[in-house]
Order: C-alpha cells, then sequence, then structure tokens
C-alpha cells in the first residue's frame, strides 16, 4: 500500500471517530444539575461519559430483565428446574414414600400376626404343662434325672398289651429312652421350642417311669402264678378297659398328637394305678416279724393225727408263744374269734377277692369290721383248735380258692 493510501484511510478512520465523538456530544451534551437546599444552590456537572455508563448499565438491566421474563414465559427459567423434571421428581418421591407407607403397614401386620402367634404358642404351651403337670401330679409319676437305662436292657423288655383307652399304640421301649435320653441334660430355658422340647422330654420320661411301673407290677402279680387280667377284673377294670376321662382335655382336638400322647400316657397311668391298688391289696407281707421256721408247707402232707395223706392249706410257721402275727396286706377284719379246728383265728378281707387267714392264735387284738394297715399286728402265736405246738398256720384265699402262701412271700420280696 502506497503513502497516499495509508493517509487516505487514517483520515477516514479519523472522520469516523470524529463523526461519532459528535453524535455522543449530541445525545449525551454536558449537563448540570442545580440543587437548591437551604438558600445555597449546589450544582452537579455530568459529564458525557458518566452518562454513557450510566445509560450502558441501565441498558444491561433492562435487557436482562426482558431476557428473564421472555424465559419464565416460555418455561425455561434459568433459576430453576425444568417442569418435566420437577414432576418426576415428585412423582418418584410419591412412590417412594406410598412404597414406605405400605412397607409399613406390612410390618405392622406381620408385628400383628407374630404377636398372636406367639399367645397363642405360649398358651398353648402353658395349658400343655397344666396338663403334664397334672398328669405327673395326680399319676404321681417321679420323672427322675437318673442315668436311663442301656439299648441293650430296653431291647429285653417286654411290652404289655394296650389298654382300650390308649390312643397310641405301645411302641418298643426303644423309642421312648431315645427321646427320654436328653433329661439328663434338662436345662430351663426361655426358648419356646425349648419349652416343647423340654416338655417331650418329661412326658417321655413319665412314659418311661409309667411303664417300668407296670411292667414291676405286672411281674410281681404273675410271680404269684395268678393272672393279672383276673386280678385287675375284681377292682372293675376287667370291663371295657382303662377309664380315662376326656372332659380334661376337651380343648385339645383328638387329631392332635400332643393330645393322642397325653390320652396314651393317662391311660398308662390309670393301669399302673389299678396294678398299684391291686398289689396293695395283695397279701405280700410276712405273717411273723421275729425268728421263726417252717414247720409245715402247703399242699398234699401226712396229717399229724391220722397219719394219713391230707390236703394242707396253707403254711405253718413255728417262734415262741404269744410272737407277734402281723397283717400282710391292708384290710377290714372279716371273722376275730374261735372256729373249730383252726381254734382261735383272724381272718382278713384285703379287697380284690384276696382273704387271709391267721390260725392257732394264743390270742387276738383285732375285732371284726376293723380296718388295719400292712403291718398291724393282729394276734399272738399260740397251739389253739386242732394244733400239735405253738405254730401260726396261714392261709391265702382269692375268689374263693386257697393258693400257695410260699409264691405270695417270694413275690413280696420284690416290693419296694
Amino acid at each position: 500500500m502506497s503513502k497516499k493510501e495509508i493517509m487516505g484511510t487514517s483520515t477516514m478512520i479519523r472522520d469516523i471517530f470524529e463523526e461519532n465523538q459528535k453524535r455522543l456530544l449530541q445525545t449525551f451534551p454536558e449537563r448540570q444539575l442545580y440543587l437548591r437546599s437551604g438558600g445555597e444552590v449546589k450544582y452537579y456537572v455530568l459529564g458525557t461519559k458518566f452518562q454513557m455508563a450510566v445509560f450502558g448499565i441501565l441498558t444491561f438491566l433492562a435487557a436482562w430483565c426482558l431476557f428473564t421474563m421472555i424465559n419464565m414465559f416460555l418455561g425455561n427459567y434459568i433459576l430453576r428446574p425444568k417442569t418435566k423434571e420437577v414432576e418426576l421428581v415428585k412423582a418418584q418421591y410419591e412412590r417412594l414414600l406410598e412404597d414406605s407407607r405400605a412397607k409399613e403397614a406390612n410390618a405392622r401386620l406381620m408385628l400383628d400376626r407374630q404377636r398372636e402367634t406367639f399367645d397363642e404358642v405360649a398358651k398353648n404351651l402353658e395349658e400343655k404343662h397344666e396338663t403334664i403337670s397334672k398328669i405327673l401330679k395326680n399319676g404321681s409319676v417321679n420323672v427322675d434325672t437318673k442315668p436311663l437305662p442301656s439299648t441293650e436292657y430296653a431291647q429285653s423288655q417286654l411290652v404289655m398289651a394296650p389298654g382300650i383307652r390308649d390312643a397310641i399304640p405301645r411302641k418298643a421301649r426303644q423309642t421312648i429312652l431315645k427321646k427320654a435320653s436328653y433329661v439328663n441334660g434338662l436345662e430351663r430355658s426361655g426358648s419356646l421350642r425349648n419349652i416343647a422340647d423340654n416338655q417331650d422330654v418329661i412326658l417321655a420320661a413319665a412314659e418311661l417311669s409309667t411303664l417300668d411301673r407296670i411292667q414291676e407290677n405286672r411281674a410281681i402279680i404273675e410271680a404269684t402264678e395268678l393272672s393279672v387280667q383276673t386280678v385287675l377284673k375284681e377292682n372293675g377294670f376287667g370291663k371295657g378297659g382303662l377309664f380315662v376321662d376326656l372332659n380334661e382335655n376337651k380343648k385339645e382336638s383328638l387329631t392332635d398328637p400332643f393330645c393322642n400322647r397325653i390320652f396314651s400316657i393317662q391311660a398308662r397311668i390309670a393301669e399302673a394305678q389299678a396294678l398299684d391298688d391291686a398289689i396293695e391289696s395283695m397279701p405280700l407281707g410276712r405273717p411273723i416279724a421275729v425268728n421263726h421256721y417252717r414247720t409245715s408247707s402247703y399242699g398234699t402232707r401226712k396229717d399229724p393225727f391220722t397219719k394219713r395223706p391230707t390236703f394242707h392249706e396253707g403254711i405253718d410257721f413255728g417262734s415262741y408263744r404269744s410272737a407277734p402275727i402281723l397283717a400282710t396286706a391292708a384290710g377290714t377284719v372279716k371273722f376275730s374269734g374261735r372256729r373249730g379246728g383252726y381254734g382261735r383265728m383272724v381272718e382278713i378281707d384285703h379287697g380284690h377277692g384276696f382273704v387271709t387267714r391267721y390260725a392257732h392264735l394264743e390270742k387276738t387284738f383285732v375285732k371284726r369290721g376293723q380296718s388295719v394297715a400292712k403291718g398291724d399286728k393282729v394276734g399272738g402265736m399260740g397251739s389253739t383248735g386242732r394244733s400239735t405246738s405253738t405254730h401260726l398256720h396261714y392261709e391265702i384265699h382269692f375268689q374263693g380258692r386257697v393258693y400257695d402262701p410260699e409264691k405270695f412271700l417270694k413275690a413280696g420280696t420284690y416290693v419296694r
């Protein structure tokens, strides 16, 4: 570019600048602002630059307000989220809130149901515990923590025929022993499950104890060579089976395993009690409490007077005169006095069809109708009636027939 062109361009720019400056001076001429206050007049000069600065600021503010208003009308306000996003967030929040409320309602419902279930289970366990306590108390069942018999011993034991009311068939003792084996480590616990397990252990131990009782009593009765059913029949247990009051457990369903087990144990306890009563009535004690000796046994012998074979219906015991003669079981005195060849005699009815006779007594200490306990003194040994010397003639009758007293004496050695 030549020097002349450069000079021309420079002159043109200067002219444009001067023209713009002239227009600004015409638009924003220097102004004077007069203020009168308290009789004094003050004035301020507003220069072109100051006016341009104020104008620029006002123009910017106006433009900003206009921009903001347009965005507000169009929904694009810069100071807040968009409406759609707000609605989406709001919907999510409401959904989460409803879910939380639903979970809370479900939790409360579940808690109420669990509380009802817990109360029901606790009440059921309490009723079962009362039933077990009643059975153990009324049945006189002792639950021991002594070591239990071995499995071999359990397998060797016989199982009795079930009673008519026995709701659960009798099982081998091995099964019961497995359940009762926990009794050695039985501990009290607040857990409902442990309480239920402990109740099961107590029932198993009670069942085992009752079965032991039944077996022992049956063995004692059978040792006398009498039929157990025949002995029980004399006490009313021979018709229709054992009686168990079902009304005591009317709250339990007959299909409930616990209820059936209770009925089964009740039936066995009833059988054990019947056998206990029979044992109490059987003359298993010894009629003489002092040193004595056998002078004649039961059965065929040579009569001491006629020397001919005859049947001896009892056992003769020899000792000193007036040696104490004892009742061999509890009962009621049926006869006390003299009776033919028996001499002075006492006859006692023990119930269950058992009667004992104590003959050739020197004296008697009881009267007819008097109640006596096992071991009570009923007379003194003598030699009255058809007798050769001082001795006791002892007889045992059952259902009107005489039986060998020796078998009852041997069975009595197993009575605790």
